[in-house]
């Protein structure tokens, strides 16, 4: 299968078990998707089957892309890049002026493909307090990105 042969809609609730497998599967913090499940985008085989997802959680102006997911047989097809495009949609829609993300693995992507720039953690620190993903341990140490709306 090609990641042409996918279709990106928005999530349901009927997705979750799906996109939470998929996090599992590639290793991704699962720690509030149930919660922002309305502002995921999926991507979806012929047969239904959830193979790629980008949510992002809005916190005023300011949306935190997070658990962007392709299932491993699909990655470096552009799939990636259609969900990024999809969820930074999806941000502006919901009023945010600028997307920011944690990344340990994929800074070079969302800086060639988006033009994400470095930018400095702690100025966002109360913006994301309320945020599951911005406080794990394990997203302490990641590469810290923003993109202007």
């Amino acid at each position: 299968m090609s990641a042409d042969a996918t279709t990106i809609a928005a999530a349901t609730a009927h997705d979750l078990d799906g996109v939470l497998a998929l996090l599992f599967e590639v290793d991704l913090p699962s720690e509030g998707v149930a919660e922002h499940l309305a502002d995921f985008v999926i991507a979806s085989n012929e047969r239904g089957r959830i193979v790629g997802c980008a949510g992002v959680e809005v916190h005023g102006a300011t949306a935190l892309l997070r658990s962007v997911a392709v299932r491993p047989g699909l990655q470096g097809a552009g799939l990636g890049t259609r969900l990024v495009g999809a969820a930074v949609e999806l941000a502006r829609v919901r009023g945010a002026s600028e997307v920011v993300l944690l990344t340990t693995t994929a800074a070079p992507f969302f800086v060639s493909r988006f033009a994400f720039a470095e930018a400095s953690r702690v100025d966002y620190d109360e913006r994301l307090v309320h945020s599951p993903e911005w406080t794990l341990p394990r997203c302490s140490s990641a590469a810290f990105l923003r993109l202007g709306l």
